[in-house]
Order: C-alpha cells, then sequence, then structure tokens
C-alpha cells in the first residue's frame, strides 16, 4: 500500500520566473534611462540645438582624415554608436562622410555603420522589446504583408520607409525572428542604404569644405 504523497513545498519557484523577471527589470531600466536622456536632450534646446552639437563634433572629427585607414574606422565607429542610441542627423553625418573621405570611401563607411548598428539594434530589440511591451509600428504594416513570401521584397521596402533609421532598425526587431531572416534582411540594409546614401555623400563631396557642406544640408532641412 502507497504511503501519503509527499507534501510539495509551497516556497519552490520556478527558476525561470526570476530571470525573466531580472530581464524584464533591466529592460526597463534601459528604456527608462535612454528616456530619460532624450528628455534632457530635447529640454536643453530640442533636435535644432542637439544637431549644432553633432555639426560641431563633425568639424572637430574631419581631423581624422589625417590618420588615414584608423580614422576612417573610428568614425564608422562613431557613426554606428550615434545609430544605435538613435540620435538624429544622419543626413549630416552622410554629407560629412562625403566631405572628408569622398564618394566612395565616404559612401563605404555609412552603409558599412549602418548595417552594423541595424543588426545590433536587430538583436537589442528582440532581447528588450518583448520585456518592455513594445508593439511593431503601424507606419510599416504595408510593408510587411509579403514578408513570408518574399523576404527580401518586403524588407527592402520596409527599410526605404521615410522613418528615421533607428525607428526603422528596432521596428523590425519586433517582428517574430522568422520572418527577419538574417541573410535577406543584411542584403536589404545594405541595398536601400546603398541607394538612399550614395547621392547624399556625392553632395558632400562636391562642396568646397565641410563647413559649406554642412551649412547646405542643414539650412535644406529647416
Amino acid at each position: 500500500m502507497a504511503g501519503p504523497m509527499p507534501k510539495q513545498d509551497s516556497t519552490h519557484q520556478d527558476p525561470e520566473k526570476p530571470k525573466k523577471a531580472s530581464k524584464r527589470h533591466l529592460a526597463l531600466g534601459v528604456g527608462t534611462l535612454l528616456a530619460l536622456i532624450a528628455a534632457y536632450v530635447y529640454k536643453q534646446g530640442g533636435k535644432e540645438e542637439l544637431l549644432n552639437v553633432i555639426r560641431e563634433t563633425l568639424l572637430s572629427l574631419q581631423s581624422l582624415r589625417n590618420y588615414g585607414a584608423l580614422g576612417w574606422v573610428i568614425f564608422v565607429v562613431v557613426f554606428i554608436a550615434q545609430l544605435t542610441v538613435c540620435l538624429p542627423g544622419t543626413m549630416v553625418v552622410d554629407v560629412a562622410l562625403g566631405n572628408i573621405y569622398g564618394a566612395v570611401l565616404g559612401t563605404a563607411a555609412s552603409v558599412l555603420a549602418k548595417t552594423i548598428s541595424a543588426l545590433v539594434s536587430l538583436f537589442l530589440g528582440r532581447l528588450f522589446g518583448q520585456a518592455l511591451g513594445l508593439e511593431f509600428p503601424a507606419a510599416l504594416q504595408r510593408h510587411m504583408a509579403a514578408v513570408q513570401k518574399r523576404p527580401l521584397k518586403a524588407l527592402f521596402l520596409a527599410r526605404l520607409a521615410p522613418i528615421s533609421t533607428g525607428v526603422k532598425n528596432y521596428a523590425l526587431s519586433l517582428l517574430p525572428p522568422e520572418d527577419v531572416p538574417l541573410l535577406p534582411y543584411t542584403l536589404a540594409v545594405l541595398a536601400a542604404n546603398l541607394i538612399v546614401t550614395t547621392g547624399v555623400c556625392i553632395l558632400g563631396a562636391g562642396a568646397d569644405n565641410l563647413v559649406d557642406a554642412l551649412d547646405q544640408v542643414m539650412s535644406s532641412s529647416h
């Protein structure tokens, strides 16, 4: 005859629950920190003031041209950081790259930075997006109807949507991973950025100096 069933310990917890909770808290903490930084920046003068700061930074970064390939790599890394934290001024940086490094190397630097930042944002968004309860933007929904049948075309059109680069980077991370296969997504990012970036870098390369190039693009954005 079997003895009485052992009583389950009511204090026993699923080991996965603390991990999920800590992940959610970390995501909320990161999101709150970024929101506070953004609020502080805009409180200090808004987007126009931030663009002026980016302009002055780019003027100082033109000295990287004197360091050859190393300076080019450093510029790319700085641009990746800017895109990953969703700071504005992407076109301004493209113009600067074209003026400092020429149309070919400037375009290559911009496309490389945008591609790496898109992939970094994809994984960061998948890590934190669900925990923060974020949803895929409605503005991109119409581009994603055929993503399962023609992923390259759908992702390419989504990357061309007139939305800021940072928003697109993180928005696409909110889709199921099977809807954003890595190889088609990388190719879509490369193709879209080549189309968008080349003309801007050529514009920057055609300016007499960096000050004129930046003033031209910033005045046209007002």
